[in-house]
């Protein structure tokens, strides 16, 4: 990703009268994984060094496939189950594009003294417009969304449509062949490949629409961002009751389970048929692997109560911040990530999961700080 990453998903149209505790907590679970995926020193090479820490790593790595599914789906859930304003929506689609590229521009600049890096005027445009890799990169999320707003008016109009929900189910579909069901029938002929020894085509770049999808490369995220309205408004505790509620959860936990554990399977399949890393995250987006789990866990946690007042508090200070953290981790990671590779046992989980709760805390001051300052604010808080 590397993401809404691999970030502040409020409703960027109206502010809630109530507080949603479970958004804020999948966009604490969301930046967390962004972060970690960004930035770890977890070993998970299964090709040269197998073993049950290494599938363990590796298993955990899947969790970060998640981080940009929940913040698209939390975002639906906010946009699509409230009134908007055309205008103002313009309004913050354009913004955003200004953000875009005024932190690309940010990055690439403070990244040459943390990289010695030098540019000509030439690349340093070139890499100010097309996201350098390890330095920029990871706003291709607000590409991602700002390709979703652009057509969001449209996707509005259609899902408010309470006498024809066919025409909502016909948009899902035909982005879900182009997404989803694109990368499924490449994961078909994976396996077939690995079991079967059928080989006859390229498994991993063959195009089974050539000249006929109509999205770009971020079809899925219209998915998710339905996905995330669609749950909210219509499997809510209130609207299902507590019976069905109850059977959901546990039917969600289970498909969550499952599909985790094929990911990781797959996953490791893939990287060992190929011999060559099999990135679960970044593939893992548009997968069905992932649709399952990140449906699941939204549902999960849509489905808790939260009474704990420090824990709320806690979500509610990430989850305000998260589009912030979004923004900043890139330059506390980069700074830290060599500190750390160097402690002893840095290649394990715990000492990872420990080493990204600092990385969080500290880009969370960090924004904190900018935004008790007028002139910052607005460029780290939506």
């Amino acid at each position: 990703m590397t993401i809404q990453g691999e970030f502040e998903m409020q409703d960027l149209q109206v502010k809630p009268k109530t507080r949603i505790y479970y958004f804020d907590a999948l966009k604490t679970i969301s930046i967390f994984l962004v972060c970690i995926y960004h930035y770890n020193a977890l070993n998970l090479d299964i090709i040269n060094n197998p073993g049950l820490g290494v599938y363990i790593n590796y298993l955990f790595y899947g969790l970060s496939s998640m981080a940009v599914p929940l913040f698209f789906m939390v975002n639906g859930a906010l946009l699509l189950n409230r009134p908007y304003r055309l205008e103002k929506h313009i309004k913050k689609t354009i913004y955003l594009y200004i953000l875009l590229n005024l932190w690309s521009l940010i990055s690439l600049t403070l990244f040459i003294p943390i990289d010695g890096a030098t540019y000509s005027i030439k690349e340093f445009v070139s890499a100010w417009f097309l996201l350098k890799v390890h330095v920029s990169n990871h706003l291709w999320f607000l590409q991602a969304l700002i390709s979703v707003y652009l057509l969001f008016p449209v996707i509005k109009a259609v899902y408010d449509l309470e006498d024809n929900k066919l025409t909502l189910k016909i948009l899902c579909f035909v982005v879900f062949i182009f997404s989803f069901g694109s990368l499924f029938l490449h994961t078909i002929l994976n396996i077939a490949e690995t079991v079967l020894g059928f080989n006859y085509i390229n498994s991993n770049s063959f195009n089974f629409f050539p000249g006929l999808n109509p999205f770009n490369q971020y079809a899925y995220t219209y998915i998710y961002f339905i996905l995330g309205g669609i749950l909210s408004a219509q499997f809510s505790p209130d609207k299902i009751g507590a019976k069905r509620t109850i059977s959901l959860r546990k039917i969600s936990l289970f498909s969550f389970l499952l599909a985790w554990v094929s990911l990781f399977l797959y996953g490791v399949m893939t990287t060992v048929s190929s011999q060559s890393f099999y990135d679960t995250v970044w593939n893992g987006y548009y997968s069905m692997m992932t649709l399952v789990m990140s449906a699941a866990c939204f549902y999960f946690l849509s489905s808790l109560s939260y009474g704990n007042k420090l824990l709320n508090s806690v979500f509610v200070v990430v989850g305000t911040s998260t589009f912030g953290i979004y923004l900043l981790h890139r330059f506390v990671g980069a700074v830290s990530i060599k500190y750390f590779q160097n402690i002893p046992f840095s290649t394990n989980l715990l000492p990872n999961l420990l080493y990204c709760l600092g990385v969080v805390a500290v880009t969370l001051l960090a924004v904190q700080v900018l935004k008790a300052i007028p002139l910052f604010r607005k460029t780290v808080d939506l």
